[in-house]
């Protein structure tokens, strides 16, 4: 009775919240949970595989390719596709999209809720993207969450799919004796390289990690004297090009994707490698590779008339490498907006900042910078440290920043944090109504 209770509440409140016009990702979980606090452990024992995306950049991305692709082979899946990653969010996806015909769960988990959400849901998989510093008030310094996550999931029988290039995460091979590994070979493809440098230390003995291959940043092929290595991936990019889309060869199959940015390769991968693991051929995995393109502002493209622009989501000094390069390789002049919120669910602590290579947009043809959000003169302040020689315009209201970038017939290259998307994301929908693609 209280399970059927808190549902139908959950689902009423999800309609209200919907009927003024908010989303109410979260709070039909919230109620939910309010009402009988076992709710999501009882629905998640009624699905019979349930895999569980994390990772400091890309989860969302993995996800929707994930979901994508078994949606594409008439395959019914809950999957919590609008982003809403912590408890109360999963929780609501487990209430709304519920069916007895329903046998696969696709979850995306913020690597902060893992402790919380593992004591009331054991999935059969979790993969891993990569781990990067993000959000320190939060979470710490990679070792402390990176130790923290292999303590919630030790001892659980749950598979892990493991990003072999990255040390943080193939050193969670700790936690499971059910492990298999995606990776790229050298020389799969030539990324830019940057001078932020996450800790080349070895997990084990605590010395400096010998690389034979770096991809980017601490991203690549390494061993160390005590025995600590990358270990060989079961599935491997062998190769991939972005013109402007990705086209990889994965074990020995073409994708032709619709989806850009070079650092989208590892999400393919790593949805390609949960895809092949529940049981997917590469026939059926192309369906939905095909076909998947962005609309959640991850590499999300825009065009109208003669005006285009992209928008990229950049939380943390990484994320925000990969956007400054997506601008780099657009020819022509552009215009920037960056947005830099510091709300609780970006993390208060916005030095990182600091940490991003701003200093490359000297070499790009840019007709203004605007910025803005609640730290927009904290950005201000950067890019003047950076030398960036542009006129750089303070506008901290997202809505009018964004809209601003209309006045010029150059590229816009659109570039929030984490609760900057929403207002970003939907002004451009509204400037490109009709053009959006």
């Amino acid at each position: 009775m209280r399970q059927w209770t808190a549902t139908h509440m959950a689902k009423l409140a999800r309609k209200a919240s919907i009927a003024v016009g908010k989303k109410g990702t979260d709070l039909p979980g919230q109620i939910a949970r309010r009402v009988d606090q076992n709710i999501l452990r009882k629905l998640s024992e009624q699905v019979d595989d349930i895999v569980f995306i994390s990772g400091t950049n890309g989860k969302t991305t993995t996800s929707n390719l994930i979901g994508h692709t078994l949606k594409a082979n008439q395959i019914k899946i809950i999957h919590n596709n609008e982003g809403a990653n912590m408890a109360a969010g999963i929780t609501s996806a487990f209430i709304m999209q519920i069916s007895k015909e329903t046998k696969i769960a696709i979850i995306e988990i913020d690597e902060g809720s893992i402790p919380r959400v593992l004591k009331e849901v054991t999935p059969s998989m979790m993969v891993f993207t990569n781990f990067f510093r993000d959000q320190m008030d939060r979470f710490g310094e990679i070792d402390i969450m990176v130790n923290n996550i292999a303590k919630s999931i030790s001892n659980k029988g749950i598979k892990l799919l493991l990003n072999a290039d990255d040390p943080f995460v193939s050193r969670l091979k700790i936690a499971s004796d059910s492990l298999v590994y995606y990776g790229m070979k050298a020389h799969a493809h030539e990324f830019e390289q940057s001078t932020m440098n996450e800790s080349k230390y070895c997990p084990n003995c605590g010395r400096l990690l010998q690389y034979d291959y770096i991809h980017y940043n601490q991203i690549g092929h390494y061993h160390c004297q005590c025995g600590f290595k990358r270990e060989d991936p079961t599935y491997e990019v062998s190769s991939f090009e972005v013109s402007p889309f990705l086209n990889m060869t994965i074990n020995n199959h073409l994708f032709n994707m619709k989806i850009a940015g070079d650092f989208n390769a590892y999400n393919a991968i790593a949805a390609y490698t949960v895809l092949r693991e529940l049981g997917l051929s590469d026939e059926s995995i192309e369906k939905g590779f095909e076909t998947y393109t962005s609309d959640n502002g991850r590499m999300q493209y825009f065009s109208k008339d003669n005006k285009e622009a992209m928008i990229n989501l950049a939380k943390n000094p990484a994320g925000m490498n990969a956007s400054l390069s997506v601008g780099e390789q657009i020819e022509g002049k552009k215009v920037y907006v960056i947005s830099l919120n510091d709300n609780a669910a970006d993390g208060r602590d916005t030095s990182w900042i600091y940490d991003a290579d701003f200093e490359k947009l000297s070499n790009q043809d840019i007709e203004a910078i605007i910025v803005t959000g609640t730290r927009a003169e904290e950005l201000q302040l950067r890019l003047k440290l950076a030398e960036v020689n542009v006129p750089i315009i303070v506008e901290k209201d997202i809505y009018k920043a964004t809209a601003q970038t209309m006045n010029y017939t150059s590229f816009t290259v659109a570039i929030p944090n984490y609760t900057s998307l929403a207002p970003m994301l939907e002004q451009l929908n509204r400037s490109f109504e009709g053009g959006q693609s």
